[in-house]
């Protein structure tokens, strides 16, 4: 109990004392890229790193579009990617209003790869299943019926690769 009654303590004197928990700043992965938000200067800005090697990546810096020129009191709390645009969640501690600011991120390498190794084609008996078709946002794998002796196949059946959807 004494223990617990310290710790409480010892937390409300922090708090009061205005120390500020640290956190960690908001990242999303897209595609090779990680995007990170980072409120450290006036205004805040989103850095980018190659998801492979983790160098920084200039991608946004060479088109002027990594700093986000937020106003005073205002930082980024949460960042996501879809469709080519970065969605940035900003709050304001004075007028406690949260907003959100939109960049454009085709300028980084967001596009999403499918591993080929897997990707071959394969006949077995009477069957021929084309793994890795793109359908619409989906890759699946579809098996093909030989049609009696000859060298045509026709639609059997599909099955879908949860593991491999992607953006366009």
């Amino acid at each position: 109990m004494k223990k617990y009654l310290v710790s409480i303590v010892s937390a409300a004197s922090l708090v009061l004392s205005g120390m500020q928990p640290v956190l960690a700043e908001p990242v999303a992965v897209q595609g090779s890229s990680i995007f990170i938000v980072d409120n450290s200067i006036a205004g805040s800005q989103i850095i980018v790193r190659n998801l492979i090697d983790g160098k920084l990546d200039a991608c946004l810096a060479n088109a002027g579009l990594n700093q986000l020129a937020l106003s005073d009191h205002t930082i980024a709390t949460d960042i996501l990617i879809k469709n080519g645009t970065a969605i940035i969640t900003t709050y304001n501690d004075t007028s406690l209003v949260t907003d959100v600011k939109l960049v454009d991120v085709t300028n980084c390498p967001i596009v999403n790869t499918i591993d080929l190794s897997e990707c071959y084609a394969v006949v077995e008996d009477d069957r021929l299943t084309i793994p890795c078709l793109k359908y619409g946002a989906s890759v699946i794998s579809v098996i093909m019926k030989q049609r009696g002796h000859s060298m045509n196949y026709e639609f059997d059946s599909y099955t879908p690769k949860k593991d491999r959807k992607y953006d366009d």
